[in-house]
């Protein structure tokens, strides 16, 4: 309950778009009005991990798509539930820009069923795709300035619902998720 203690005993500064402690870390994050998604990125920083909770006025493309101007080219590692066309198609385009060099997924394996079209297209145009019993929602982008991974509630869908979760700016944070990504991908055992 640290971030609500936070928010509720500091003294919070508050501009009408977002509020964070009084101290300035970007540590804690709550995306509200016109600039939302603009200014959880201008929290972002090296070695630090910053929590948001979002009104689901932007999703994960917006905010990937946002890093990919700061931070290309990139890797992508992605673990999510659902997927949909135009997130997909977003990452397309970022590749055939060459912002992304690689995508790598792990999808849950009902997918192929509920969205088929969106399923293939993702098949014929990412590196590779995993098909495996996941709910996890994990995002990592590697690229040669740094490595950011985002665990947080939002699928790769637009989603008008309250999202939230941990931005982390640490090569050590990024090289776990991708680790344990990679394994399940090459058939490991990672919990036995």
């Amino acid at each position: 309950m640290a971030f609500v203690k936070t928010t509720i005993e500091d003294p919070a500064q508050e501009d009408h778009e977002f509020l964070h402690p009084a101290g300035g870390t970007g540590d804690f994050v709550i995306c509200k009005g016109p600039e939302k998604l603009k200014r959880l990125l201008e929290c972002i920083d090296k070695n630090l991990h910053t929590h948001y909770v979002s009104d689901g006025d932007w999703s994960m493309h917006d905010l990937i798509m946002e890093l990919l101007k700061k931070y290309k080219p990139a890797e992508l590692f992605i673990t999510t539930y659902a997927l949909r066309e135009f997130s997909v198609r977003q990452l397309i385009m970022a590749m055939d820009r060459k912002e992304l060099l690689s995508v790598h997924m792990l999808l849950d394996y009902r997918a192929q069923v509920r969205t088929p079209a969106v399923f293939q297209l993702a098949q014929m145009n990412f590196n590779k795709i995993y098909l495996t019993s996941i709910h996890a929602k994990v995002t990592v982008l590697r690229s040669a300035a740094c490595s950011i991974a985002i665990v947080g509630s939002a699928n790769w869908t637009q989603n008008p619902r309250v999202e939230c979760g941990v931005i982390s700016c640490d090569d050590h944070v990024a090289d776990f998720h991708i680790n344990w990504i990679q394994k399940i991908m090459e058939h490991a055992e990672i919990f036995k």
